[in-house]
């Protein structure tokens, strides 16, 4: 009907690929035949002219003549001759100098200062005097340490037994450890310094092992140098080549990077021009609302300043009449504060006289408390003492302990560290001598390809040999290590576990024992309480037949004590 618009379809952006060169394949040149044929050459006839005792000589010679050629240049009358050469010896001056004026400078000095007297010992113990916080802080802790005693008491009393022997056996237990760490400590050291020893030793022994084996490497060095440098220069050629190619590449990716930069210099103009437009537009609204804002400053100002009136008179027996509970004019308010000071004068007259009450009181108690804190002072000094010597004893005998067993680790470890170097020289001749045959070997068998191979083959199964029996050594080794261990353990789990079944049993028969004993107990105590109840309740209901059969019911304290006083009396 002609209503609707025809739509068209908007072309989409066709990718081509860059008109690039296509570059030519390749060629691999043909590998280098490498002749493995090998010649010996004849040994030069200079080897034999020269030795290391003539090279030694000659250089002798020459620093000898080096030295009169020399000399020869200077005479004595060039040297130089110096004043100061006639002097006496400096220090020697300077010494009698420096003491001169030191006795000059201390001659004018006439004031000896009093000796210090000698020091006495004292002859008894000093007087410490205590003040009230330190008798209480004492007082409070001799309580802890009372309500502590009378704890365990408590609970012996009803437990019928203690922890005394756990904590026996818990700090023996805790020594044991503590002198086994010691001993595990310096057997540790011991080790430490063996492995020191040890590492040192292989350092200098692989030293010697590469000084050794660099020889050896030095010719298959150089081989392998030639080999590289002839890579070398044919990768240099491929090299050259990708190089030119890639320059002819260069140019029409430079071309695309112009159009490319030409583009984004047009679309950041078009952007500047509209930020510019949309910065005025701000600018003019801000100037508007600033406007604005000034005008209701203005106006504030004005209400401001206009003067109002407000006062009212003051009268101090009158109520402020705020409507608020208690209101009261500033009369009765002082009225009211002189009492309160009063009866609050009275108070304190009251509490000072109480307080002194209670200061007398309190230094009373503490004259008690500092008496009997004296007394536990000098029983704790004793015990001290007595516990002091005890330890002395103790760690004479631990540091003896300690001497033996440092000597001991001592001689186990030089006996190891000879063992070592014993093993370390025997391998090092070893290797000297397989060395010295390979070398012999080498120059015996350098004559022609087919005896170099022979010998190559040979050097590696000799080496392949080696390592095998290395091999197994070292698994041997690690085998009869991993059976020792296993077997130890079996051992010691073996031990573990009878040691257990033993201490179980014994604790069921000693809580066995000590159940039954309980029991016996408890039921004799038991027995002793019912007599005990029926004894006195028959005593009791004897009494009572006896009074009831002599004084009937008026039996009471009253009758009782006028028949004493007539009984008396009489």
């Amino acid at each position: 009907d002609g209503t609707c618009l025809g739509t068209t379809e908007k072309k989409r952006t066709e990718f081509k690929p860059f008109n690039l060169t296509q570059p030519r394949p390749r060629l691999i040149p043909e590998p280098d035949v490498i002749s493995r044929e090998v010649k010996a050459q004849p040994v030069p006839a200079s080897i034999h002219k020269n030795s290391l005792n003539k090279v030694e000589e000659q250089k002798k010679k020459r620093m000898e003549e080096e030295k009169a050629k020399v000399l020869s240049k200077y005479t004595e009358a060039d040297h130089f001759s110096l004043e100061t050469g006639a002097r006496r010896d400096h220090e020697a001056v300077m010494e009698d100098l420096k003491k001169k004026v030191e006795s000059e400078q201390m001659a004018e000095c006439t004031f000896y200062p009093k000796t210090s007297k000698k020091f006495v010992a004292p002859a008894g113990d000093a007087t410490v005097r205590h003040n009230a916080a330190s008798v209480l802080r004492e007082d409070a802790l001799l309580k802890q340490k009372q309500a502590k005693e009378y704890q365990i008491l408590k609970r012996y009393q009803e437990d019928l037994h203690d922890a005394s022997q756990f904590y026996t056996w818990q700090e023996r237990m805790k020594e044991q450890d503590q002198s086994e760490e010691e001993a595990r400590v310096r057997q540790r050291a011991a080790e430490m310094q063996l492995s020191r020893e040890s590492a040192m030793e292989a350092y200098e022994s692989s030293i010697r092992r590469k000084h050794i084996l660099a020889e050896h490497q030095r010719e298959e060095l150089q081989l392998g140098l030639q080999m590289k440098e002839r890579e070398k220069l044919w990768e240099l050629g491929e090299k050259k080549l990708l190089v030119e190619e890639t320059k002819e590449d260069r140019g029409k990716a430079r071309e695309k990077e112009l159009e490319i930069l030409k583009e984004r210099v047009n679309n950041a103009d078009n952007m500047r021009k509209e930020r510019e437009v949309e910065f005025d537009r701000k600018k003019k609204e801000e100037e508007q609302e600033m406007e604005r804002k000034r005008d209701l400053i203005r106006q504030i100002r004005a209400l401001e300043k206009v003067p109002v009136e407000k006062y009212k008179m003051f009268d101090p027996a009158e109520p402020p009449c705020q409507g608020l509970l208690d209101e009261m004019s500033l009369a009765e308010l002082k009225e009211r504060l002189r009492i309160v000071e009063s009866q609050r004068e009275k108070e304190l007259d009251m509490k000072r006289e109480r307080q002194l009450a209670r200061k007398v009181e309190k230094q009373e108690e503490l004259t008690e408390k500092a008496e009997m804190l004296a007394k536990v002072r000098e029983r704790a000094r004793e015990e001290q003492q007595q516990r002091h010597e005890e330890q002395k004893r103790q760690k004479i005998l631990e540091e003896q302990q300690k001497q033996r067993h440092r000597e001991k680790c001592i001689t186990e470890v030089a006996e190891k560290l000879q063992l070592k170097k014993r093993q370390k020289k025997e391998e090092e001749q070893r290797l000297k001598l397989e060395l010295k045959e390979i070398a012999t070997k080498r120059q015996f068998l350098a004559a022609n390809a087919e005896q170099v191979e022979a010998k190559a083959h040979a050097e590696q199964q000799a080496g392949l040999d080696r390592e095998a029996m290395k091999r197994q050594k070292v698994s041997l080794i690690e085998q009869r290590k991993k059976n020792h261990t296993k077997v130890g353990e079996v051992q010691q789990r073996r031990d573990n576990q009878e040691r257990d079944i033993e201490e179980y049993q014994q604790l069921q028969q000693t809580v066995t024992a000590r159940v039954e004993r309980a029991k016996a107990a408890d039921l004799a105590l038991k027995e002793e309480i019912l007599q005990s109840v029926k004894s006195a309740r028959n005593m009791q209901r004897q009494v009572a037949k006896k009074n009831m059969a002599e004084l009937g019911h008026s039996s009471n304290a009253y009758m009782k004590r006028i028949q004493n006083r007539m009984a008396t009396s009489c």
